[in-house]
Formats: C-alpha cells, sequence, structure tokens
C-alpha cells in the first residue's frame, strides 16, 4: 500500500510541474481559447443557418443542436491541452523516448498525468470562467438531474481516455514508420468525422450512423455531448456507456501492446 502511494505521489508530481509549465506560458493557452470560441460561432452560425424557419430537423430543435456544438467546443478545449500527437512522435525520433523506458515510471502513466495537470489548468484559468459566461448568455439546455450530471462527466472521463489510448498509440507507431503524416491524417479525419465533433450523429446517414457508433471515436465527443443536452436516454445511453467502457478497454490493451513492443524494438536493436 506504501509503495503504491508512493507511486500515486509520483505521478502526481508530474501533473504539478506541468501545470506550473502551462502557467507559465499562459499566452499560448488564451491563444488556444481564442481559437475555439472562433470555431464556436463559425459552427452556431452554421448551425443558425442552416435551421432558418425550421423548428427541428431529424426530430432535433436548434436549441439541441447549439447546446451541442457549445460543450462540444468546450471538451474539444480541453482535449486540446493535452500533448499533442507530434510531441510523442517527435520524442521518439529525437531518441529521448529512450531516457522515458530507463526511467523509474511507467512513460504512458507519467504522460497522462502530466495531460492532466496542463488540462487542469486550463480548465481552471480559460475554459470554465470564459464557458461560465457563455453559458449565462446563451442559456442552453443542461442537465436536469444529478443523475444526468454524474453520467455525463463519466462519459466525458471515458472519452478523454479513449483519446488519450488511441493518440499515444498512434504517436508510438513511429517506431516503425519513418514517415507518419499519412497516419497522423487518418487519425484526425476518423475523429473529425465519426466523433461527432461538429456534425451530430443523428444527422448522419442510416449505415454512416451505424458503423460510428460501434468505432471508439464517437465515444470522445458525441456520447457526452447528447447525455448532456438530454438527447440520449434509456436503454440507448447504456448501450453507449457500455460502448465506451469496451473501447477503453480495448484502446488500454492495444496501447500496452505497442509499448511492450516499442521497448522490444530498442532493446533489440541495442538502444
Amino acid at each position: 500500500m506504501a509503495g503504491l502511494c508512493g507511486k500515486l505521489r509520483m505521478y502526481l508530481e508530474f501533473s504539478r510541474i506541468s501545470f506550473q509549465r502551462a502557467a507559465a506560458y499562459r499566452f499560448e493557452a488564451w491563444m488556444r481559447l481564442f481559437s475555439n470560441v472562433v470555431f464556436l460561432f463559425m459552427w452556431g452560425f452554421i448551425w443558425y443557418g442552416l435551421y432558418m424557419d425550421r423548428d427541428s430537423v431529424s426530430g432535433v430543435t436548434f436549441q439541441s443542436v447549439f447546446s451541442y456544438v457549445l460543450i462540444s467546443q468546450m471538451l474539444q478545449g480541453i482535449h486540446s491541452a493535452g500533448t499533442p500527437l507530434w510531441e510523442i512522435q517527435e520524442k521518439v525520433r529525437s531518441g529521448d523516448i529512450v531516457t522515458e523506458i530507463i526511467r523509474p515510471y511507467d512513460y504512458p502513466t507519467r504522460l497522462l498525468f502530466a495531460d492532466l495537470g496542463s488540462i487542469a489548468f486550463y480548465f481552471l484559468t480559460a475554459i470554465f470562467p470564459l464557458y461560465s459566461v457563455i453559458f449565462l448568455i446563451f442559456r442552453p439546455l443542461i442537465p436536469t438531474s444529478p443523475e444526468q450530471w454524474f453520467l455525463f462527466f463519466l462519459s466525458v472521463v471515458l472519452g478523454y481516455l479513449i483519446r488519450y489510448f488511441i493518440e499515444l498509440t498512434f504517436g508510438l507507431f513511429t517506431f516503425w514508420l519513418i514517415e507518419t503524416g499519412g497516419v497522423e491524417d487518418i487519425f484526425y479525419f476518423a475523429i473529425s468525422l465519426f466523433s461527432g465533433a461538429t456534425i451530430p450523429l443523428w444527422f448522419f446517414p442510416g449505415w454512416l450512423n451505424t458503423l460510428a457508433r460501434y468505432l471508439p471515436f464517437q465515444g470522445i465527443y458525441f456520447v457526452p455531448n447528447a447525455i448532456f443536452v438530454g438527447e440520449l436516454g434509456g436503454t440507448e445511453l447504456f448501450s453507449a456507456l457500455t460502448v465506451q467502457l469496451f473501447w477503453v478497454a480495448v484502446s488500454f490493451l492495444i496501447l500496452r501492446f505497442v509499448w511492450y513492443k516499442a521497448g522490444k524494438k530498442i532493446v533489440g536493436q541495442g538502444g
């Protein structure tokens, strides 16, 4: 038990250092927030134009869609505060990843706690204050019960873990691929299309909707967004959370396998 607490304190120290580092570069955080807000209003006006003179589209009201886009942009801002894919790839290319492997901690876990430190700073100093004001001005749909809030936060955590595990796995592919531009394009295209970040899955054609709901990406944004605005409930909500949990487990196992193989590759090459 003492050993476990000691490891937890060590990883929390990485969160603290990451929080302080983010505080030292707060201008970057504000620029990222500015870009996030620009996209929020851009998508808001696009959906407003699509809904003009219509009460609903596919049974979904404009208020639901606008609330969906609002919470989606907020979550995208939080996710963007984590370690980007190119930083992981650069660490592999430069050889710095070797140092991470020989140190007395687990690199994927260290990076996870470092991400949480950056996200905590960005959320407390930028996302929360600004979006609190936006919510007061525009009054979007919000959860109406403690259970809905709990399921939303649970879904947000699961979605974050799915993105983190998949993104780190793609970054580690640099061990085997000389040029990873194509891998990055596939990763970000899949997230932008299948996660429902900007276009809810409600508006996908039948076959694409079915495919998207069983891929890991929809668990990153669509499921928590839909829970937040109350468009996901009952057995459909239970099914969505089950799929999220499934992909958290699968993506974690894939990450651990790739990380194990990466370590073997370095040892095999005498690195």
